[in-house]
């Protein structure tokens, strides 16, 4: 390695400059490509709504006065399910994609001793007017259906239904339902029983810390006192999608246009709409992030291979000797390789260093996450290939290099 390392001491611009440039890259990928897969996760997670386009919500329902009681949700529930081309109806107090009222809390298994954050859903008849997929055990019972809360009912016991990827996380390899789980970590926390297992049922909170947007809950009853429920409306198979959207919409109006705030009026969009628009942000930020992480690895390559060339072009009648002492192309080329793999690797130490710093500064000013040291080792052999593959050029040019260059004189 020795004639390999002395020049690049003798000569420290270059190598310096490569390892600030590949530094720099790396520090700016790690923290970018974490971004992204965060941004990703919404829209890759299924959501578990059958046929979304044949579901009509309704929400930002505000009470002018006093906060809405249970029977009258019952009442405009019933009403909407009367509705011709409606095959089911829920009210509830949040859903998906409806981000004004969050219901999120940890969750314990009972003999697993495992925990897991996770979104907290309380309706009627949800399963059918979501559309979601039962995989394991049986929705919830007529009398379960009619429970009645004062506010959300946190704090009382009953049956639960849980997704898939939650029921895992709680009973790692064991069947969840009949299984307890505990609401909340405190000893007098209400405990509740798995009845059933659907396949999937997004959280409404995205940017979830340390756990999944596909952990969700969700408990029987009607809300009671509750300041904006979301009405879901499933569409019949044969019925007009949007004929009936605009006939809920009526409805709402027929019987809560007294009673709501004036100047906030509700909205009731199909569930596609809505999921487009609640994650437009995030396919926003995908694209940047993307775009920037592109630009940085590419305006890299185009330096390393700037850079090299010219360091070749500074050898030539040194390469030129050594071809004409014996050297092949093939040395030529391979001591390039490990001459950029060394400086490329003093600037992914640097660089990694460099990512934390970053993201310790993203923490402090934005509250973003902690960067996982899993993603360091992918932006090393990132940069480490992207090196490899810009110096393959220029090496390949100098190992063509003709013994005649040794004897030219300069």
């Amino acid at each position: 390695m020795r004639h390999i390392v002395s020049p690049l001491l003798r000569h420290r611009l270059m190598p310096m400059l490569v390892v600030l440039q590949v530094a720099l890259a790396c520090a700016i990928a790690c923290n970018a490509l974490f971004l992204l897969q965060q941004k990703l996760v919404p829209l890759l997670t299924p959501d578990g709504m059958g046929d979304p386009g044949r579901l009509v919500m309704a929400w930002n329902i505000a009470p002018r006065g006093k906060l809405w009681p249970t029977s009258r949700l019952l009442e405009v529930r019933q009403q909407l399910r009367t509705l011709p081309g409606v095959s089911a109806a829920s009210v509830s107090g949040s859903l998906p994609m409806e981000t004004n009222a969050q219901m999120n809390g940890t969750v314990l298994g009972i003999g697993a001793n495992t925990k897991a954050t996770t979104a907290l859903y309380i309706g009627a008849d949800m399963v059918d007017a979501l559309g979601l997929k039962l995989v394991a055990g049986r929705d919830f019972s007529a009398d379960e259906q009619t429970l009645q809360y004062h506010g959300m009912g946190m704090d009382q016991s009953g049956p639960a239904i849980i997704t898939r990827a939650l029921a895992q996380r709680l009973f790692p390899g064991e069947s969840a339902v009949g299984r307890q789980i505990s609401i909340g970590q405190d000893a007098g926390a209400a405990h509740r029983t798995v009845v059933g297992v659907v396949a999937h049922l997004m959280s409404n909170k995205f940017d979830t810390d340390g756990g999944d947007v596909d952990y969700s809950m969700l408990f029987p009853g009607v809300p009671g006192d509750w300041p904006m429920p979301v009405f879901a409306v499933r569409v019949a198979p044969d019925a007009d999608a949007e004929r009936v959207r605009k006939a809920v919409e009526a409805a709402i109006h027929r019987e809560l246009g007294n009673e709501l705030v004036r100047g906030f009026d509700p909205s009731i969009r199909m569930y596609d709409e809505m999921r487009a628009h609640a994650l437009a942000k995030f396919k926003a930020a995908v694209w940047l992030l993307g775009g920037v992480s592109l630009v940085v690895l590419v305006v890299t390559m185009v330096g390393i291979m700037g850079l090299t060339s010219y360091w070749v072009q500074q050898r030539t009648r040194q390469i030129g000797i050594r071809r004409a002492l014996g050297a092949r192309r093939r040395h030529i080329l391979r001591e390039l390789q490990l001459e950029n793999l060394l400086v490329v690797c003093a600037g992914v130490l640097l660089g990694l260093v460099s990512a934390y710093a970053i993201n310790l500064w993203l923490m402090h000013h934005y509250e973003l996450t902690r960067l996982p040291w899993t993603y360091l080792p992918y932006g090393a052999a990132l940069m480490l290939l992207l090196g490899q593959f810009a110096v393959l050029s220029p090496a390949l040019r100098a190992s063509r290099v003709p013994p005649v260059v040794a004897t030219r004189s300069v």
